[in-house]
C-alpha cells in the first residue's frame, strides 16, 4: 500500500489527482493539509480522506505516508518539496514548478540529495493525446530540417479589471507568466530547449480593484499580460511566440503550434486537429492511431515511479526536478531579456 498525503487539494486534486488516485489499486489518501481547515475538511469529505490537519508540516513527520502530493500555488513549491524530500517522502508538485530560477535550482539540488525518492513536476495536458505522434514525427525525419517553430496562445483572461486570480499576483506566482511555462514543457519535450532569446513584455491594465484582494483597493499588476518571444532553439531552428490574456474577441483566441521543416509541415491545434503536409502538398488532418495516443496517466506514472523506488529499481517520470529546470530557465530568460534589452543565452543564465 502506498499512502498519500495531500497539501494544498485545490481544483486539479478535484478533477484529476484524486478521482484517478482513487482508481489505482494499493493506493491511498490519508490525510490532507489546507490553507484553511474548513477547506481540507470538505474536501477530506467529499473524497473520503480520513484525517484533515491544520499544518503542512504535520504531514511530513508521519512514518505512515510514503509520498505527498503538493498542490498549493508556487510560492510554496520550493519550501515544500524541499522539505517533503528531506523527510524522506516522494514528492509530486503541481505546476508551475517554482517562483523563480534559484527557487527551481534549490528544488533540483534537494531532489539530487535524495536520489531515492521520486519527484515529478505536473506536465502540462497540452503534451497529450499527440506527444508520441509529434515525437515520431520529429524523430523519424519526416520533417526534415527543423527550419522553423511558431506558437501562438491567445486568450481573454486578463481583460476582467474587476476580478484578481492568483495567477495575477506575482507574490503567489512569481516569474510565471500566463500559460507560457505550460507551452514551454511541450516545445521543450519534443524539440528540445532555446539556445538564445531576446523578449518584450507589456501589461496594458496596469491596476485593477478586487473586493477580495488589497481590501479592495487599486492593486498593481505586477505579472506581464501580453509576451513576445524571438530565439533560437539548439537544433538550430528559428522560433517566434506570441502570448496573451488580452484578446477581446472570440475568434482569434486558442493555441496553435506550427513545424516548418525542408520535407514537410506540422500544425496542432492544441487539444483539437493536428495537421500534415508534404513540400508541395496542402496541410491535411492526420487521423492519429491509437498506438501514437497518450491520455493523461500522470497519477499512474508517479505510483509506478514510486513503486519501482521501493523496490529499488531505476524510475523515470516527465517531467522530473531537473527536466523542468529547462523551462524555468525560459522563463528567467525571458524576464532578463526583457530588462535589459538583450538577447540571453540561457546556458548562462
Amino acid at each position: 500500500m502506498i499512502n498519500i498525503g495531500f497539501i494544498g487539494a485545490g481544483g486539479i486534486a478535484r478533477e484529476r489527482h484524486l478521482p484517478n488516485l482513487a482508481k489505482i489499486s494499493g493506493v491511498k489518501v490519508i490525510a490532507v493539509a489546507n490553507r484553511s481547515l474548513e477547506s481540507g475538511q470538505k474536501i477530506a469529505r467529499d473524497y473520503n480522506i480520513p484525517e484533515v490537519l491544520d499544518d503542512w508540516r504535520k504531514l511530513l513527520s508521519r512514518k505512515d505516508i510514503d509520498a505527498i502530493f503538493i498542490g498549493t500555488w508556487p510560492y510554496m513549491h520550493k519550501e515544500m518539496s524541499a522539505a517533503a524530500l528531506e523527510a524522506g517522502k516522494h514528492v509530486f508538485c503541481q505546476a508551475r514548478m517554482a517562483m523563480d530560477l534559484a527557487e527551481a535550482k534549490a528544488m533540483v539540488a534537494a531532489a539530487k540529495a535524495h536520489p531515492r525518492q521520486v519527484n515529478m513536476i505536473c506536465p502540462p495536458p497540452q503534451r497529450m493525446p499527440f506527444e508520441p505522434y509529434v515525437k515520431q514525427v520529429v524523430t523519424s525525419g519526416e520533417l526534415g530540417v527543423i527550419t522553423a517553430v511558431e506558437l501562438y496562445a491567445v486568450g481573454g483572461g486578463n481583460l476582467n479589471t474587476n476580478v484578481i486570480t492568483w495567477r495575477e499576483r506575482r507574490e503567489y506566482s512569481g516569474n510565471q507568466i500566463l500559460a507560457m511555462g505550460i507551452y514551454a514543457e511541450a516545445l521543450n519535450a519534443w524539440f528540445g530547449p532555446y539556445e538564445d532569446l531576446s523578449a518584450r513584455l507589456a501589461t496594458p491594465i496596469a491596476t485593477k480593484t478586487d473586493p477580495a484582494v488589497n481590501g479592495g483597493k487599486p492593486y498593481s499588476i505586477q505579472i506581464p499580460q501580453v509576451v513576445t518571444i524571438t530565439g533560437k532553439l539548439k537544433n538550430g531552428a528559428l522560433i517566434f511566440e506570441h502570448h496573451t490574456g488580452m484578446a477581446t474577441d472570440k475568434s482569434s483566441t486558442g493555441a496553435r503550434l506550427t513545424v516548418w521543416g525542408t520535407a514537410g509541415t506540422l500544425r496542432y491545434a492544441f487539444g483539437d486537429v493536428i495537421e500534415f503536409g508534404k513540400v508541395g502538398q496542402p496541410l491535411a488532418a492526420v487521423d492519429v492511431p491509437a498506438a501514437l495516443k497518450r491520455d493523461w496517466h500522470v497519477e499512474e506514472d508517479f505510483i509506478a515511479a514510486v513503486q519501482n523506488a521501493q523496490q529499488g529499481k531505476p524510475w523515470k517520470v516527465s517531467p522530473d526536478f531537473e527536466e523542468s529546470l529547462l523551462y524555468m530557465q525560459k522563463v528567467e530568460a525571458v524576464h532578463v531579456s526583457a530588462a535589459t534589452g538583450k538577447a540571453i543565452r540561457l546556458e548562462d543564465l
